[in-house]
C-alpha cells in the first residue's frame, strides 16, 4: 500500500512525533510510506522514511497515494479536495476545544464534518467523534518506544542525599496542558515540605516571565529530542500533569509510567481511559492546585505508595506497545481500502 501522511510542519511536537512513528512502523512492515509536508527536514528526529517537500498544500502539490492521511484540522480540506487517494483524518485531539483556536471553531467543525474515516488515539475521542459528527472512526491507540522509555536500574527514590524531583512536561503556553495549575501546586509543596524539592520542566519554548513568576524551575530542558526524553523521566521521583479535558491522549504520562515513575494526573477522560482499574496513578481535580499539593505531599511521605503506583503504571504502559499499534493501524488501513474508493470531493455536512 502507498500511504502518505500530510503535515504543515515538522517542528518538535508530540503529535508530529506520532506521525513519524506511524510512517516508520508502516514502512517497516512493507508499505510504501512517506511524509508529505510544507515543513523543513526535522532536526530533532532522524526520520527513516522518504519526505516529499511541497510548496503548499493544494490539489496540484499533494502526491497520489492509496491512502492520504490528514494530520491536523487544517490539512483535512486540501487532502479531501486533492482527490489523489482515499482521504483519512488522524485525530490526536479535537482542536475545537482548544482555547487558542476558538476564533476558528466553525472552520474546525467543518473539517471534522467531512465524511472521511477518522483514526483516533484514545477511546474517548472515538466516542466523541461518533456522537458529535456521526463519524466513521477507527481506534488505533498510541505506542511508546521501549528502547527509549524503560525503568532506571536504581530508582531515584532509593538514592540518598538528593532532592525529591518532580517532572512537568509541556508548553506553558498551551492552555489545555494547564501547566500553571501544576506549577502552583508544586509551589505550595515547596513551601510546606522541609525537605528539598526539585522542579524539572520540559518545554518546546523558552522559559517565560509568566511561568517564572509562579515558580522558578530548578532545571529547564528546552527543545529536547524525543530519543533523549527517557533519561529525563528517569531523573524524576514523580511525574505530574494537570491537563484539561481537551487533552487528546497525554503521551508523556505513559512514557513516565514506562520509565518506572509514579504519576499524579488530572481526572480527565484520556488519563482515566488508560486502564479500567484506576490504580495506576493518583488522580486529582485539574483545576485545584491545592488537591495536587496534598497528593504530592502524600506521595513524598509514602514510599510504599510510590512503589505501588509505579509498578501498576509500568503494567499499564505495556499495553501501549508498537506491536499493538501497528496491528491496529495496518488493520484499519486494510479495512478502509476495502470499504472506500476515491470518490473526489467528500462534501462537508455543515
Amino acid at each position: 500500500m502507498r500511504i502518505t501522511y500530510v503535515t504543515e510542519s515538522t517542528e518538535l511536537w508530540g503529535g508530529i512525533y506520532v506521525v513519524f512513528q506511524h510512517l516508520e512502523l508502516l514502512s517497516k512492515i512493507g508499505h510504501d510510506a512517506f511524509l508529505t509536508t510544507t515543513g523543513s527536514k526535522p532536526d530533532w528526529h532522524p526520520l527513516k522514511v522518504p519526505v516529499c517537500h511541497v510548496p503548499c498544500l493544494d490539489s496540484d502539490s499533494i502526491p497520489s497515494a492509496d491512502i492520504i492521511v490528514a494530520t491536523y484540522w487544517s490539512t483535512v480540506r486540501p487532502v479531501v479536495e486533492s482527490g489523489k487517494g482515499i482521504p483519512v483524518h488522524l485525530c490526536q485531539g479535537y482542536e475545537g476545544d482548544f482555547k487558542e483556536l476558538q476564533s476558528q471553531k466553525s472552520d474546525i467543525d467543518r473539517a471534522y464534518s467531512y465524511n472521511v474515516p477518522k483514526l483516533t488515539v484514545s477511546q474517548h475521542l472515538d466516542g466523541f467523534l461518533r456522537n458529535r459528527f456521526n463519524a466513521e472512526t477507527h481506534y488505533i491507540g498510541q505506542a511508546i518506544d521501549k528502547d527509549v522509555f524503560y525503568p532506571a536500574q536504581v530508582q531515584q527514590n532509593e538514592i540518598t542525599n538528593r532532592p525529591f524531583s518532580i517532572l512537568v512536561v509541556g508548553p506553558f503556553q498551551a492552555d489545555f496542558k494547564n501547566i500553571a495549575a501544576a506549577l502552583t501546586g508544586i509551589k505550595l509543596v515547596k513551601k510546606r515540605l522541609k525537605a528539598a524539592v526539585r522542579l524539572i520542566r520540559v518545554s518546546q519554548f523558552p522559559l517565560s516571565d509568566e511561568e517564572r513568576k509562579i515558580v522558578e524551575p530548578d532545571v529547564y530542558h528546552l527543545h529536547v529530542p524525543h530519543q533523549e526524553m527517557g533519561e529525563i523521566y528517569r531523573e524524576a521521583d514523580l511525574f505530574v500533569s494537570m491537563s484539561k479535558e481537551a487533552e487528546g491522549f497525554g503521551l508523556p504520562a505513559v512514557e513516565a509510567m514506562a520509565c518506572g515513575v509514579p504519576t499524579i494526573l488530572s481526572r480527565i477522560s484520556s488519563y482515566e481511559g488508560f486502564d479500567e482499574t484506576a490504580d495506576y496513578s493518583l488522580f486529582v481535580e485539574g483545576l485545584d492546585p491545592e488537591s495536587l499539593a496534598q497528593a504530592i505531599v502524600m506521595m513524598f511521605k509514602n514510599r510504599a505508595l510510590r512503589k505501588k503506583i509505579a509498578h501498576r503504571g509500568q503494567i499499564v504502559s505495556d499495553k501501549f506497545s508498537e506491536e499493538n499499534l501497528i496491528d491496529r493501524l495496518n488493520g484499519c488501513f486494510k479495512s478502509i481500502l476495502r470499504r472506500h474508493k476515491p470518490r473526489g470531493i467528500q462534501k462537508a455536512r455543515l
